[in-house]
């Protein structure tokens, strides 16, 4: 009984590690297969966590902290797509000062929070388990087994898994998908063809912003109720090898997001154990990083990336 019980707690912890990776780890995929590296993941998703936590400590309104927090991902989502889809500059760079800016911005707004007594959410306010914390749900929590790994995730984690879905179909059964993959490989072919690839690019850059502004949103006001300056943690550069080493597919993403939170889990459980202070707690935290990376990596020395990934368009004026 007590196995099975950490089993079920194990599956949920995994799903709940997993969802904000998997979330902006979508948008990332979607961009990059459209041709655009943005390594400013991780200040995008600082960028939502800042922006809802303060929008939802202010208001109480924790919808309103996710939408605003998608809001402020993708203003700056717009300035990167600025710079290096309509400026042509080199997307590295622009990714890099894309984070640069989060950091301050974020650590401005958190020192501007602080000074006015705005340190923690209302009681009231931030999502709780069990799809966005509507209570209708609260009968089936205690359901065997189904309960904790259905009913009592967060509503995020349903709604990414959805768009998961929805993300797979698009890209493997539509025209979009079609389009936006050929601007990642062939964009004079595409522009060819009458596709934009300038508006193209600046669509998949703005939905991916979107997406990790969301998974932002998840870790300040879903995950924690709280505000930590710098609290991604490097998240957003592990979504950027979650991608690359998932081969730019989104079943591949789905198991290395999976593997990093089963690995996310496990360590929380062993610092648990008797005899665990022994060791700095920050051996712990660094397995998952440890174990996902070099496991997909081994899964994809030989994956192609999008042909024209990275690369300004038109490559000569």
């Amino acid at each position: 009984m007590i196995n099975d019980l950490l089993i079920v707690v194990v599956i949920a912890q995994t799903l709940t590690a997993a969802t904000p990776l998997l979330l902006a780890g979508c948008g990332e995929l979607v961009a990059e297969r459209g041709g655009v590296l943005n390594i400013g993941i991780e200040g995008l998703m600082l960028t939502g966590c800042i922006a809802a936590f303060a929008v939802t400590a202010i208001t109480g309104n924790s919808w309103l902290g996710l939408l605003v927090a998608m809001g402020a991902a993708m203003v700056l989502g717009a300035g990167f797509a600025l710079m290096a889809i309509t400026a042509r500059a080199d997307q590295i760079v622009a990714g890099m000062a894309l984070n640069l800016v989060a950091v301050g911005v974020s650590g401005t707004v958190w020192r501007a929070l602080q000074s006015h007594g705005v340190t923690e959410l209302p009681a009231s306010a931030g999502f709780s388990r069990g799809w966005f914390g509507w209570s209708g749900w609260s009968s089936f929590n205690d359901l065997p087994v189904i309960g904790p790994l259905f009913f009592d995730l967060y509503g995020l984690s349903i709604a990414t898994a959805g768009l998961l879905l929805l993300t797979w179909w698009v890209l493997r059964r539509t025209r979009i998908g079609i389009v936006i993959q050929a601007i990642g490989e062939l964009p004079d072919a595409a522009a060819a063809a009458g596709e934009s690839v300038h508006r193209w690019r600046w669509g998949v850059v703005l939905f991916a912003a979107a997406c990790a502004g969301a998974a932002g949103a998840f870790l300040s006001i879903m995950r924690t109720h709280a505000f930590v300056p710098e609290m991604t943690g490097g998240k957003g550069f592990v979504v950027l090898a979650l991608v690359m080493f998932g081969r730019w597919r989104i079943s591949w993403l789905i198991a290395g997001c999976l593997l990093f939170g089963l690995a996310d889990s496990v360590q929380q459980q062993l610092q648990s154990l008797p005899g665990s202070r022994a060791l700095p707690y920050q051996f712990f935290q660094m397995l998952p990083y440890v174990v996902a990376l070099v496991a997909l990596a081994g899964l994809s020395r030989s994956a192609p990336g999008p042909a024209a990934l990275g690369k300004p368009w038109p490559v000569s004026r």
